[in-house]
């Protein structure tokens, strides 16, 4: 990177993953690069605008996380150094949101509607009322077993939430915790409620590749039989909820994990993935970890290693055009670090696979609201990701008086939630009203006007579904139509003929 002012040498030492440089332009590139370059890309915004260029307030406005250590050098280039060997080196620039012109960009589209006679004739003065029935992008919010007897919780989640994940109870070692006793009681009643309230329910989990929360009956079997087992779950809860699940999480945490390649063999994950692919070829099979977007120094979960382990699954055979999306958890329990977030993002989304935000949660303590906010932002303004499940489902140990008022935010105490939205009397806590001011924010809501001189109204909407009533002096009665505005190039154009 070339710059015509003194510029900062960053020396990471063997041990360091990253080095943060704080730069500031007022717009932000997304894209991304996953390829092996031999020449480097041209470097984006002119070069970049560097905060503090000539270090004439000392370090301000450059910051350093992990272990690496800053300095000035005179130099017409930056550049990164180990002491020794070779490793993993990551810098990552640190820009103002711009969040706004992002969202306006990504997640809205602008509508024209257009009112003419029977005849075809342009009729200005119609009155306009648009309201959003329902967002395209999924917001949801997991749950437990709870909702299933709990009114007010029920009314709660259905008044603000499309999309729901079950934070244990279609897991197997839930439904099968004895070998050959399925029990799906629970979790049938917990999918009838959803269906019924139109939420849609992401499949939470297949396996699980983490050996310590396998049942012990599982761990016992010889090799030949855990395979067996494996097979029997996966048929069993995969044809058992076809159609009723938008997502399913394969083989959760497999990259941290390996359970059944170390039982079985190296390939069983990218077997389990062919499996569920052909008892549900319409369904997105995710990649689901923890760490890729929390914590830099996790070298098991980095953007590359992510990426080589979906090729990885797509290389086994029949497996090629495997339709497959990106789950990352988002368990924020460290401050989050939305440069080291953003640069992650950018680089999955070089694959073009769609990402979500599937277990999202932030520290308990006095910033957990904010921080929430922060990533949630963060995560919507990015044009790679196409839904955000928050980790906050009540449960009435979890969310009690004394959970809420621990003030031991370091070591969680037992049976509470990291996160709670709601206290045990369904009441908004700081977490919770952040997520439904942002649920308010986007969205578009009753929406007025009168269409010009050439008959037409036009407004910028996200996207969503929508229903539109118009009246004219020429017509007895307002008329309503349903529309969906979906993501496509240029303004969505509506015909209304009275």
């Amino acid at each position: 990177m070339n710059v015509q002012a003194e510029m900062l040498v960053i020396l990471c030492s063997l041990l360091v993953a990253g080095c943060a440089i704080a730069t500031y332009d007022s717009s932000y590139d997304y894209s991304g690069s996953i390829q092996c370059l031999a020449e480097p890309l041209d470097p984006q915004y002119g070069g970049g605008l560097v905060g503090n260029p000539n270090f004439d307030s000392g370090l301000d406005e450059w910051s350093v996380f992990g272990g690496g250590k800053v300095a000035v050098r005179k130099s017409k280039k930056a550049w990164l150094q180990l002491d020794k060997g070779k490793d993993i080196v990551s810098a990552f620039l640190e820009i103002p949101n711009g969040q706004s012109i992002i969202v306006g960009s990504v997640r809205k589209r602008k509508i024209r509607i257009h009112v003419t006679s029977k005849e075809g004739l342009k009729l200005p003065g119609a009155n306009i009322v648009v309201n959003q029935i329902k967002p395209h992008f999924p917001l949801g919010c997991s749950t437990a077993a709870t909702i299933i007897d709990h009114k007010a919780y029920q009314d709660w989640f259905t008044s603000r939430f499309t999309t729901t994940t079950f934070n244990n109870e279609m897991k197997w070692y839930y439904t099968e915790v004895y070998p050959g006793k399925e029990n799906y009681t629970v979790t049938d009643a917990m999918v009838s409620f959803f269906k019924k309230n139109r939420i849609a329910i992401r499949g939470h989990a297949i396996l699980w590749a983490a050996g310590n929360v396998t049942q012990y009956w599982v761990k016992l079997l010889p090799p030949k039989e855990i395979l067996k087992a494996a097979v029997r779950r996966t048929g069993s809860v995969v044809s058992r909820y076809l159609g009723d699940v938008i997502a399913w999480d394969v083989m959760n945490e497999n990259l941290h994990y390996s359970f059944y390649e170390d039982k079985i063999r190296p390939n069983a994950t990218a077997m389990f993935y062919q499996i569920a692919r052909a008892l549900d070829p319409r369904t997105p099979l995710f990649l689901n970890e923890y760490n890729t977007l929390e914590f830099p120094l996790d070298m098991a979960v980095i953007p590359s290693q992510y990426v080589e382990k979906i090729r990885e699954i797509r290389s086994f055979p029949g497996n090629e055009r495997l339709k497959m999306q990106i789950g990352l958890q988002g368990h924020f329990w460290r401050k989050p670090n939305v440069s080291h977030m953003r640069a992650t993002l950018d680089v999955l989304g070089a694959i073009n696979t769609p990402i979500w935000l599937t277990e999202l949660d932030t520290k308990r303590g006095p910033n957990q609201a904010a921080e929430l906010e922060e990533v949630m932002r963060e995560a919507f303004a990015h044009p790679a990701v196409e839904g955000i499940i928050v980790w906050g489902g009540w449960k009435p140990t979890g969310c009690n008086q004394t959970c809420l008022t621990d003030k031991n935010y370091d070591v969680l105490p037992k049976g509470c939630a990291e996160m709670c939205l709601i206290d045990n009397n369904f009441k908004n806590l700081p977490a919770g009203d952040v997520v439904d001011k942002l649920i308010n924010e986007w969205k578009t809501t009753n929406v007025t006007g009168v269409t010009d001189g050439e008959g037409v109204f036009e407004h910028k909407v996200f996207l969503g579904d929508y229903s539109v009533t118009y009246s004219h002096p020429l017509i007895p009665r307002p008329v309503n139509k349903i529309f969906s505005v979906r993501k496509e190039k240029g303004p969505f154009e509506l015909w209304l003929p009275l």
